[in-house]
């Protein structure tokens, strides 16, 4: 099967940009992606890919559903399932945030589709273009392991949050139970590969596990509530499912989401 258009040529930049490091660069991928994407979507909206898991979005929104008022979706991708679903409750305001205007144009595109209204925002996580405690609470989802400076994101974040707020922070977990698995198969196999060939996608600088995720954000917000990602599907997707909904096992979660709020 044909990797779609704007695949190929992301894939060549992202190859390009993260072997040469430069924090510019890597920005400009996501510049660039959503120029690709709307010139691969734009006249075919329903046809845009979800560039997360859909497995985060319920989780997000229960996290959150208790929360009106501005919210932020900073990072929300071509097709903002979660910023669509929050803005869907009375009593909301979403600002739907990326890099990328084609980014945005799709994004809005899926919105009004969808019946919702959202405010598009062009803008970068690390600089965000909003002043102090402007928003009641927010979801960052998949984003943050593709910032080059995460502790910087990770600062506007908390920055933006009113006080009383509740923002949610997702990102894939670097020893899920599917990467431990893939491990103990290469090494049967007497492989040896860098910890970068198991991310979730080759675009990520970085994956956390919780104890790394949690020190990257203690700094800036008050981490309130941890949750669990797991699989869809029956079998042993929903068994391992419920194994890492349990605290413990929690550690091998899908995704890390953490429910964070002001700092006093």
């Amino acid at each position: 099967m044909n990797e779609p258009t704007w695949w190929v040529r992301h894939g060549r930049e992202v190859d390009e940009a993260l072997a040469g490091g430069d924090p510019s660069s890597i920005k400009q991928l996501y510049v660039n992606l959503g120029r690709f994407l709307e010139e691969d979507y734009g006249s075919n909206v329903e046809s845009t890919p979800l560039l997360s898991i859909p497995e985060t979005g319920p989780v997000v929104c229960r996290m959150l559903d208790d929360v009106r008022g501005v919210l932020l979706d900073a990072g929300c991708g071509p097709k903002p399932a979660v910023a669509i679903a929050l803005a869907s409750e009375a009593g909301r305001t979403v600002v739907a945030l990326d890099i990328g205007l084609g980014t945005i144009h799709l994004a809005l595109a899926h919105a009004q589709r969808a019946g919702v209204e959202l405010l598009g925002v062009v803008g970068d996580v690390e600089a965000l273009p909003f002043r102090s405690r402007a928003f009641a609470g927010g979801v960052c989802d998949d984003t943050i392991e593709h910032l080059p400076d995460d502790d910087r994101g990770a600062s506007e974040l908390g920055r933006v949050l009113a006080p009383g707020g509740r923002m949610v922070v997702a990102t894939p977990n670097r020893v899920r139970l599917g990467v431990l698995l893939w491990k103990v198969r290469d090494r049967v196999r007497g492989r040896r590969r860098p910890a970068t060939a198991y991310y979730a996608a080759e675009s990520h600088l970085r994956e956390y596990t919780w104890r790394q995720f949690t020190r990257l954000l203690a700094p800036h917000v008050a981490i309130t509530r941890k949750a669990s990602v797991g699989w869809s599907g029956s079998g042993v997707r929903w068994a391992a499912t419920k194994l890492v909904s349990i605290p413990g096992p929690r550690w091998f979660s899908r995704m890390l989401v953490v429910e964070v709020e002001p700092r006093a």
